[in-house]
């Protein structure tokens, strides 16, 4: 009778633990074909981006009453959108720029879309596409002069990838005011046509 209980009770633990192995190799197999979450780098594709930008810039006003001359100063663009492939992002934009000669200010601001196209897999290399409104404004204290168009906005720039999220990125944008605008003096119209362009040559920081 006691060999008779002690056999019956090697088979149930041995049963036990045959269960036990089945169910710990099913799990191992499911855990196995389950899909590894996916990694989300600076290079990567998909969701929300935003990017600030800080360059050297040229501005020039072009009619038939203006000097047309190019003149430097200090320029920056704040950018966010969204990534709607792993080659295209497309996003809104503002850009600001200042000059300041003798007792004459100039400003300028754009306003506007763009595309960012990649045409490589690595997604460093990019051709910037869109349309902007470009305002400037020239103001001595006493005449304000200012000059509009609504034209393309063009760029390319290379990106590094930079700590987790980040990637900093040269680059060269150029924009041009040219249709619906014109020249006003204190208000009233001076000029019915004028171009208004506008380049950058710089750095930008963006996420992600």
């Amino acid at each position: 009778m006691r060999r008779t209980a002690v056999i019956v009770g090697l088979a149930v633990v041995l049963g036990a633990a045959g269960a036990l192995g089945a169910a710990g190799a099913a799990s191992s197999a499911v855990a196995q074909r389950r899909p590894a979450p996916a990694r989300r780098d600076a290079g990567g594709g998909g969701g929300f981006w935003w990017g600030v930008g800080l360059a050297p810039g040229w501005a020039r006003v072009s009619c038939a009453i203006c000097a047309a001359k190019r003149a430097d100063g200090i320029s920056a663009f704040v950018g966010l959108g969204g990534t709607t492939s792993r080659s295209l992002r497309i996003g809104a934009e503002v850009n600001g720029w200042r000059h300041r000669d003798g007792n004459v200010t100039r400003t300028l601001t754009a306003v506007g879309a763009a595309a960012y196209w990649f045409p490589d897999r690595r997604r460093r290399l990019y051709l910037k596409g869109g349309a902007a409104f470009v305002t400037h404004r020239a103001d001595d204290g006493t005449d304000v002069i200012t000059a509009s168009g609504i034209g393309p906005q063009m760029g390319i720039g290379y990106r590094y990838p930079f700590a987790r999220m980040w990637t900093l990125a040269p680059f060269f944008h150029y924009t041009v005011g040219v249709f619906g605008g014109g020249v006003d003096f204190n208000g009233g119209q001076a000029a019915d046509r004028a171009t208004v362009s506008f380049l950058q040559l710089g750095v930008s920081l963006t996420r992600p």
